[in-house]
């Protein structure tokens, strides 16, 4: 197996779109990022198909806000499927009784892609996180000077 170079920015432009949603919370925007029958395995709570999986990403909501940073992008393409991994940073900020926090989660995505008509989408995708770092952050209303 191999990827050509038009193949590598296409899924690579997935990963920074799926980043992209979860970071805006453009829940609606995942449909441009998952095939309809998806699963998403999230430590190893299986969510299918594309609506759960959309329903899912609220979580997101929980926090003040994220940043996912997409990193190393490699997958491997067989016709119109590919299998591969992308690393990412994902930091997420809250606030709670003791002020402002963030968690940093260091994650591997491991997909499974299809491309149809409308390209790249991911098929199956296993969220596996590696570690995570919480630590006090200075409020960012206080740092700009909004408070």
């Amino acid at each position: 197996m191999s990827i050509s170079a038009e193949d590598h920015v296409s899924i690579q432009r997935l990963m920074y779109r799926y980043a992209r949603c979860a970071d805006t919370r453009d829940y609606a925007g995942f449909a441009m990022v998952f095939c309809e029958d998806a699963v998403f395995d999230f430590m190893g709570n299986e969510v299918t198909p594309y609506g759960a999986i959309e329903q899912m990403m609220h979580a997101l909501d929980k926090y003040t806000a994220t940043l996912h940073q997409v990193q190393n992008v490699f997958y491997e393409v067989d016709g119109d499927s590919a299998e591969g991994e992308t690393y990412c940073v994902a930091s997420h900020l809250f606030y709670d009784e003791d002020g402002t926090s963030k968690i940093d989660m260091g994650i591997v995505y491991r997909d499974r892609l299809h491309r149809g008509a409308e390209g790249w989408r991911i098929a199956r995708r296993v969220f596996d996180l590696l570690w995570t770092q919480t630590t006090p952050v200075d409020d960012p209303g206080t740092v700009s000077g909004k408070s």
